[in-house]
């Protein structure tokens, strides 16, 4: 009844390899979500991210608005995080696709990265700084004075917002690194145009490092480099590194065994590619988020460390010895004559000159150390330092990344293969977005003005004062 399986065509069913992958033999499987639902995806997420960015501004307004909103803010700005990671995927995949090719990503992203640029100089330097100057009797003061309340207004010292910046650097590097020189860069040229991808990866650090900087209050980020800072955190970044490398690998794997180029750019638009991409990159958005919080509590440790280091050298100097001198044994300390005992001698009075030196021993010099320890682990002081620490690590973008592997679900059904039935949607994308980004906040002010910080107008007063002034100027 039960027919046995051949076992002999079993055994000649061999695991296709993977230069051996055509269209012919492709998986059947193929997700159904396609670039352009990340697309749109992540400009939902950038129009909830503005709804953040009201609700936050209300919350600082009203405090009751705050309290009622402090849970829906936190899970929208959760959300808005994966803003540029939905982005990034959907400008990584139209990559991947032969037919879109580098121009068409590198025209859109850099046309969009300077407007916004255009706009911000704009609204800034000519409505901002013109308006608060037309108030001034020295117009050339109201450029300082905007930028001092926006230094204050930020929480680490700058503001960056203009993703298109990532993308653009992203689209770059993933040129540098896997495009094929036709003219100019040909033979051993080719390592020259490779190691231009060290550009928009050096460009990257150096964001890094400037915010840093910036949150330490070591500089000053001026207020016209904003618009040209990176928005994306860095294990996002790290994340976008990890698929070029996994395309490049892979095409190396491919040729190696006889292929060229053009074949392994046929084998991109496979099925099993896409879904091996997909499992890849699911992997790895655990991973990045996993790292991403190790990262944050790196830097809270960091900071722990050297805020108890800088507190136990500070109290050893105050008597004249430092770590190095205390371990060594050979310690004189500069004590007052009216103090007996080493315990009560490790912290004298300012202003007391009756001192002599002493030569601890062994048991002393235990003690002193003991005590200096214990007065640098204080507790408030070191959850101070964690606290800095998280705070420094947010401002560079770590902590940005914890929730990715939101995202691992999704990326499996995802295939850069499939085609969507629209494309004339690609285009109003974006104008939807900006359009749903002005709804958002004309609608957010609107609700936002019942909250404000002002006395309610009595409206048989205002008549009566109009009327007056309308009287007067008569």
């Amino acid at each position: 009844m039960f027919g046995k399986r051949d076992k002999t065509d079993q055994a000649k069913k061999k695991r296709v390899r993977l230069h051996e992958t055509t269209h012919e033999n492709d998986i059947r499987f193929r997700g159904p979500l396609t670039a352009q639902h990340f697309k749109i995806l992540g400009w939902l997420c950038i129009a909830i991210a503005q709804a953040v960015v009201l609700l936050t501004l209300g919350g600082r307004m009203n405090a009751g608005l705050a309290e009622r909103t402090a849970g829906w803010r936190s899970a929208l700005s959760n959300i808005a995080d994966l803003s540029l990671p939905f982005l990034l995927i959907a400008n990584f995949a139209q990559l991947l696709n032969t037919e879109e090719g580098y121009r068409k990503q590198l025209l859109m992203n850099g046309a969009a990265m300077a407007g916004i640029c255009a706009a911000y100089y704009l609204v800034f330097y000519r409505y901002i700084v013109g308006g608060v100057a037309a108030f001034l009797q020295e117009p050339a003061e109201a450029l300082p004075a905007v930028n001092g309340v926006m230094r204050i207004a930020m929480p680490y010292g700058f503001f960056a917002f203009n993703i298109f910046v990532d993308l653009f650097l992203c689209t770059l590097c993933m040129l540098f690194l896997n495009y094929q020189p036709r003219r100019v860069f040909k033979g051993k040229l080719r390592f020259v145009f490779r190691l231009m991808a060290l550009l928009p990866i050096g460009y990257e650090v150096g964001c890094m490092v400037l915010k840093v900087r910036a949150a330490r209050g070591l500089l000053t980020i001026p207020t016209w480099a904003y618009p040209l800072l990176t928005v994306k955190p860095p294990m996002t970044f790290a994340l976008f590194l990890a698929l070029v490398m996994f395309v490049k690998t892979r095409e190396l794997r491919f040729r190696r065994h006889g292929k060229t180029h053009e074949e392994y750019a046929k084998f991109l638009q496979t099925r099993r590619n896409s879904w091996n991409f997909s499992v890849f990159l699911a992997i790895m958005l655990v991973l990045a988020s996993i790292a991403d919080v190790l990262v944050v509590f790196g830097f809270s440790m960091n900071e722990a460390v050297q805020s108890v280091t800088t507190d136990i050298e500070t109290s050893l100097s105050a008597v004249g010895t430092s770590m190095e001198a205390v371990a060594d044994g050979e310690v004189e300390l500069t004590l007052p004559r009216s103090r007996p005992g080493v315990g009560e001698a490790a912290l004298p009075s300012p202003g007391e000159e009756d001192t002599e030196k002493v030569l601890l021993t062994s048991e002393e010099r235990e003690a002193l150390v003991q005590e200096v320890v214990n007065g640098a682990m204080d507790e408030d002081r070191i959850a101070a330092s964690v606290d800095w620490g998280m705070r420094v690590a947010n401002a560079v973008g770590f902590g940005g990344s914890a929730f990715l592997f939101y995202l691992a679900p999704l990326v499996l059904l995802f295939s850069y293969t499939r085609k969507p039935k629209y494309r004339l949607v690609d285009m109003l994308v974006p104008v939807a977005g900006i359009a749903l980004i002005l709804i958002v906040y004309i609608e957010g002010i609107h609700q936002l003005l019942g909250y404000l910080p002002v006395s309610k107008i009595n409206l048989q007063e205002l008549k009566d004062a109009v009327k007056y002034y309308a009287e007067t100027l008569m």
